[in-house]
Order: C-alpha cells, then structure tokens, then sequence
C-alpha cells in the first residue's frame, strides 16, 4: 500500500470542509429571526433600515421560502431600496428569486432570479426582456468575488451589479444599481441607479451578533440639539435574559414616555407613560414581558425615549 501523501490529503479536507465551516448558501442566510440592520446612506437627517426574517419553510418541491420583513424605525414607516415585505425562493443549485429587484419596473415575472450563489465572477443571465428595441434586457452579472474581514469575519464578498442592455450578451449596459453579499452574513450594501443606498451597520445571524446594532438612530430636525437636551444609553446587559436596565438622563425636566416596540413595530410595554422627570440621572428595568406581563421570545426589540416632541430609539436583543 502507497503512503497518504499528507498535504494532498490536507488540501482535499480544506476544500470539502472549509475552515470556517461556510458554504455558498451562506451567503443568504435566510432562517427565520436572522435580522439586519443598514444605515440609509442618502443625505439628511439620520436614520436605520432593519430588515427581519419573519418566514421561513420549504415547500413541496424542496425549495426554501423566506420572508423579509423591513422599515425605517424613525419613524416607523416603508423603507426605500428594500421591500417592505420581501418574498425569496431558494432552489437546490442555490439560485435566489425574489419579488423585489434593483430594475427599472418593466418586468412583468412576479419572481426574477437576483442572486446565483454558486456563480463565478463574469456570469451574467437575463431577468426579464421588457420588449421593444434598443435597450430591453434587465441582466444581471457577478462581477467580482473577493476575500475580505467584515466584523472580525475571515469570509468572501460577492458583487452582483445590475444593468439594461441592448442584447443578452452584454456585459454592460445602463446600470440600475449593485448588490454586495456577504458569505455568513447577508445582504451587505445595496446601492441604487440613484446614488442612494445601505451599508451594513450589524446583524444577527443564527443568534450570532455581528457588528453594531445598538444606535438606532434619533429622528427629529433639530437632532443635534436634541443630543444636548437628554441622553438615551444603551442597555445593559445587551444580550440579555431575563432583565437589562435602560438608563437615561435628562439636562432639563419634562414629560417623557419610554416604550418597548418589537421589530414590527408594535407597542409591547411602557416603562414610563408620559410622566414628569426632573433634571437628572434614572434608570428602568424591563424583564422581557408585555403590558399583561406575558414572557417574550427571542427576538431584536426597540426602546423609545421621547420628551415632548423629540425621540431617541435604541435595539436590544433578548434571548431565552
């Protein structure tokens, strides 16, 4: 018998068993709970898109279904360059259609194929042929596939841009936008035909916290005299179960609530319901239950201070 040849056979493990454990498919983590968080890059007042996995099953073919949910959360309202319920279909070559895409509006599909996540860098396929001459074929193209660290991540970083163009062939045309995935995390950065976008700010992945998903943002036209009007810290312990403690301060009394809203937006508790502070430091302590005192999941949460007219709102992650 022929001695192993040790390397050879160290290559061939590397390869069927990655070091860290990904495949292709993960570059869509699409499980249910799975949560983002994006800073919407257009100028203007601050602000965050979240977008949440609220769905997720297989269905009589075999193919994954998911549905994501997404806003802005100052104020609580559609979001811009996400949909704001997303439907995604997962087949087993792990391509991804979806009912949203980056296109002019022309398809008339209700699911175009967005994402291949076993192509390489240069292959391109056609959407959808919107008809007529000139210009008609929404394409999709890889255009590079890149090591990269995100969050302390070792992982790859797959680019996928999108254009109109005049035959099927082309690798260029009129662009309409461009998507980053990141293998194990996700949605990563979109940017429209626009110049506008999001850029990843933190995610939750499989229970897994990555980045930052804490400073939610604040809204309100006069946000920088409103840092100076009363602080809104982040909660501490954050994971936590069962009870974490929301400390605030306040440079001049007033009348204030402090809510918990879960990532759909709807109230959960308040902590404080429109009652006078005085100038000062306090905090309030939440154990993870609604007004009727009802246990809550696992799941990202929000929590709003609010002094007359101005807000500051803040994520949280609870996990049984």
């Amino acid at each position: 018998m022929k001695p192993i040849n040790l390397l050879l056979l160290l290559q061939i493990l590397l390869f069927v068993f990655p070091a860290n454990g990904q495949n292709n498919a993960d570059y869509f983590p699409y499980e249910k709970n799975n949560y983002w968080e994006y800073l919407w890059l257009e100028t203007g007042y601050p602000d965050t898109i979240v977008s949440l996995s609220v769905f997720d099953s297989v269905d009589t073919e075999g193919r994954k279904i998911a549905v994501f949910d997404s806003y802005f959360i100052n104020p609580i309202k559609p979001p811009a360059i996400l949909p704001d319920s997303g439907t995604y279909i997962i087949d087993s070559s792990l391509n991804v259609y979806s009912n949203f895409t980056l296109t002019g509006g022309g398809c008339v599909e209700e699911y175009l194929l967005v994402y291949k996540l076993n192509g390489d860098p240069g292959d391109q396929w056609v959407l959808c042929d919107v008809g007529g001459g000139g210009f008609h074929y929404e394409m999709a193209r890889i255009k590079e596939v890149q090591d990269t660290v995100l969050f302390g991540l070792q992982t790859k970083l797959m680019w996928i841009e999108y254009y109109l163009a005049e035959d099927s062939t082309d690798t260029t045309g009129l662009g309409r936008g461009y998507d980053g995935l990141i293998k194990g995390i996700g949605l990563y950065r979109r940017q429209s035909e626009g110049w506008t976008g999001i850029g990843l700010k933190g995610a939750v992945i499989n229970g897994i916290l990555y980045g930052d998903t804490t400073t939610v943002g604040v809204h309100d036209q006069s946000w920088q005299l409103q840092q100076t009007d009363f602080q809104l810290y982040q909660n501490f312990p954050n994971p936590f179960n069962p009870t974490t403690t929301i400390k605030f301060e306040i440079r001049s009394g007033g009348n204030l609530s402090l809510i918990i809203y879960d990532v759909l937006g709807n109230e959960v508790t308040r902590l404080v319901d429109r009652t006078y502070y005085p100038a000062g430091k306090f905090e309030k302590n939440w154990s993870g239950t609604d007004n009727y005192r009802n246990i809550l999941g696992t799941g990202v949460y929000f929590y709003r201070l609010s002094i007359d007219n101005q807000s500051i709102t803040k994520s949280m992650i609870l996990i049984k």
